[in-house]
């Protein structure tokens, strides 16, 4: 962790999400954050190091996906389709549960995660699947939307959700909320109101109980456009809120394409 910590600016100015530089260095080392979410690496060796702090990630991303992996193919099918939203099938003894994650349609099976008919071997799909599967959500939606900083836990990752997703999308689609809308439309986006007062707001389900909220002000004379996104005060009780500020990241990234 030393030579991590050397190669930051030692200055916990917070730009990547944590505290200190020393609890940005502790994440590197645990293998759970790269080196190069510090926008202020220098040195000649930082690109090794950083090769080496990914390859030690995917490491561990793929022992907690076979780990999740082994405790949902132990589910009751039946049951955890029922609480998840999912579809659930049982032909001649082989139960199967059918479920969309953002643009693609997974199946699983007794054997793991597939998706056309192939295993699904992204660690990062099967860790957000398996733990959706697995933790069987029992408390319906409440309908409340809240910021990410609103869960337990979330502080050191607030300022860095909002500068990968909320910016991202207010950036690209300053000066251009009908580009917003047609985008939203070819992502099955449904324009929702009434929660926030927003110039627009749209709805999309990450998870079959995962809805997430996108609120769009438009720029004028003084300000760029801004964004925010809001999730169910609930969606705690269907996924691990480091999984899901995760899979809002990449549905933003695939959004802004």
């Amino acid at each position: 962790m030393i030579e991590i910590l050397k190669k930051l600016p030692k200055t916990n100015c917070g730009e990547c999400g944590e505290l200190t530089c020393m609890a940005f260095a502790l994440q590197v080392s645990n293998a759970k954050r790269n080196l190069t979410d510090c926008p202020f690496v220098e040195g000649e060796n930082s690109e090794e190091t950083s090769t080496k702090s990914v390859k030690t990630l995917e490491d561990n991303y793929g022992r907690v996906s076979a780990e999740l992996e082994e405790k949902a193919r132990q589910i009751n099918f039946k049951e955890s389709a029922r609480s998840i939203g999912g579809h659930y099938e049982n032909r001649d003894g082989r139960e199967t549960i059918k479920l969309q994650l953002m643009d693609k349609i997974y199946e699983m099976r007794p054997e793991g995660l597939f998706q056309n008919s192939e295993y699904c071997k992204d660690s990062w799909t099967k860790i957000i699947v398996y733990d959706y599967l697995t933790r069987m959500g029992k408390q319906p939606l409440s309908g409340d939307w809240v910021t990410l900083g609103c869960f337990r836990n979330t502080a050191s990752h607030v300022k860095a959700f909002h500068k990968k997703s909320e910016e991202k999308i207010a950036e690209a689609f300053n000066h251009n909320i009908d580009g917003l809308k047609l985008r939203c439309s070819q992502f099955e986006g449904r324009e929702d109101q009434g929660k926030i007062t927003a110039d627009y707001v749209c709805r999309f389900n990450l998870l079959p109980r995962i809805p997430l909220y996108l609120c769009f002000w438009e720029a004028d004379e003084e300000y760029q456009a801004s964004c925010k996104l809001f999730l169910d005060s609930n969606a705690e009780d269907y996924i691990d809120i480091e999984y899901l500020a995760y899979l809002v990241e990449s549905f933003v990234d695939l959004f802004i394409g």
